[in-house]
């Protein structure tokens, strides 16, 4: 059993999720000029691809993990929520990001919500495959 880059990252959301995000940050930052609005999205794709899909995968493996479904799911948006937002606000306050909170305001409005509706689903799609089981 070799390395697998599905069993750390989510692959879909990651995705989704570099594209989205991505975009908005683009947009965020054009006023200053393509080339800096560009780093600033590139910056915020590439993360989003790798630490925003693993925080999926993170929030996904605590909402299974914990005995309490809702406990699970609680602690899994937090945790993932609390990592996601506070690694976003570190990386675009390196050089080049013109407006670092706003480039992080997106994801502090849609990382909580998004990953209560991971961590729900995932939860949900494991409760129902042990039922089927028992």
């Amino acid at each position: 059993m070799g390395f697998r880059l599905k069993d750390f990252i989510n692959l879909k959301t990651a995705v989704a999720g570099a594209l989205i995000m991505g975009g908005m940050v683009y947009y965020v930052n054009y006023k200053f000029g393509w080339q800096l609005a560009s780093i600033a999205a590139f910056k915020q794709a590439v993360y989003t691809f790798f630490f925003g899909g693993a925080c999926v995968r993170l929030s996904e493996v605590i909402a299974v993990k914990m005995e309490n479904k809702w406990a699970g799911i609680f602690w899994g948006t937090v945790i993932a929520s609390a990592l996601t937002i506070g690694a976003v606000f570190c990386i675009h306050n390196m050089k080049g990001t013109p407006k670092p909170f706003e480039s992080t305001l997106p994801t502090m409005i849609m990382a909580p919500p998004g990953f209560v509706v991971l961590a729900w689903y995932r939860r949900n799609k494991v409760d129902k495959m042990k039922k089927g089981r028992a």
